[in-house]
């Protein structure tokens, strides 16, 4: 038999002659072939091609401990973001009707801050306005200032006595309540700003028939009434009472509570209108009602009036939370309960109210 015969009886059927691998010479170029059956692998490659997988990334078939902790988070992230959206749209529609409800001369009277209440004191005069059945307008049944001051890291309250009497400005030898039912918001803000010596920033307008929702809304809420009261006259022909101690209120008693004013003085009144005004807001904010605060908070703005906008109101609130508000800076002017010609007044206390004041501005 021949060589080529002999070659040719070695080749594998169908194919011809196996060709020979030329030798590699001493300091040759070529690169030896690779061996029969097994592709080149080059240095730069990840291995052999896998199989392709049927898996996709929103599947929870067989995912690790890994998998489930990523789509977890993620699903948490998409959640709170919606939260967030929902509530600030909420928010911010009901911040547009407030807006709406404050006159241009309002604004116009309020002085401007001097930068964001993120970082600057800056001082807000809550109107709580009371209408009297058969008024054509409202009185200022309360008038309290509050100073948000993340300098000092402390929130201040300063109420003023509605019958307090007026020394100077355009309603001087009035009741400062008068100021609101002749010149609304614009007048109360010049009035207090005048009387005080405190500039004004922003205005809220609280309308007292509104805490009714709000408290109904809330589920009551529970406050430690500082004074007794019984058997007090009220609007209606009614008597009302409230223990002291820790109550609950309810809609309905949360307006009897704030309004009443016939068994105690202004001074007593106006600390009661600040312990409920603080319950009411930790009952807004309180941990077990966290998830619905901006729907919550969307609901109190709906029945206020006030210029302040999305923001402010944002700022304001986690002010709230995070400034202390201790005891001691909740203060009611300074003065004595006179009558004059018949009529109920509460004279201030110049060397006291001045002390106050210079307190409540943080220059003591």
């Amino acid at each position: 038999m021949t060589e080529g015969e002999v070659a040719r009886a070695g080749d594998p059927p169908g194919r011809g002659p196996t060709a020979l691998a030329p030798e590699r010479r001493v300091g040759s170029t070529v690169p030896p072939s690779p061996p029969r059956g097994r592709p080149a692998i080059s240095a730069f490659d990840d291995g052999p091609p896998r199989a392709p997988s049927d898996h996709r990334w929103w599947s929870l078939r067989g995912l690790g401990p890994r998998g489930w902790t990523v789509r977890i988070v993620l699903v948490l992230l998409i959640a709170v973001m919606a939260w967030g959206i929902a509530g600030y749209l909420a928010l911010n529609s009901a911040v547009s009707q407030a807006n709406a409800r404050i006159t241009t001369a309002a604004r116009k009277a309020l002085t401007p801050a001097s930068g964001s209440m993120w970082t600057t004191p800056t001082n807000i005069l809550f109107i709580g306005a009371d209408a009297r059945p058969g008024d054509g307008a409202s009185r200022s049944d309360t008038l309290m200032v509050m100073r948000v001051d993340p300098n000092a890291g402390k929130i201040k309250y300063l109420s003023i006595p509605r019958d307090t009497l007026v020394n100077n400005g355009q309603y001087a030898g009035q009741k400062i309540n008068a100021a609101y039912f002749f010149g609304g918001e614009a007048g109360a803000i010049s009035t207090v700003e005048q009387f005080t010596g405190l500039p004004i920033n922003h205005v809220v307008v609280v309308g007292f028939a509104g805490l009714t929702q709000i408290v109904n809304g809330l589920g009551g809420v529970t406050l430690n009434n500082p004074t007794s009261l019984k058997n007090c006259a009220y609007t209606g022909g009614i008597r009302v009472s409230f223990p002291r101690g820790l109550i609950t209120l309810n809609g309905k008693t949360a307006l009897q509570y704030v309004r009443v004013r016939d068994c105690d003085t202004d001074f007593q009144r106006e600390a009661r209108q600040q312990v409920f005004l603080a319950a009411l807001k930790s009952k807004i904010i309180s941990p077990s009602l966290m998830w619905q605060a901006p729907w919550n908070g969307a609901d109190l703005v709906s029945t206020l009036s006030t210029d302040m906008s999305t923001m402010d109101l944002a700022a304001f609130g986690w002010q709230e939370m995070n400034l202390s508000q201790p005891k001691a800076d909740h203060w009611v002017l300074s003065g004595t309960p006179t009558m004059i010609n018949g009529i109920d007044y509460v004279v201030t206390n110049r060397a006291a109210s001045a002390a106050q004041l210079k307190a409540f501005l943080g220059k003591n």
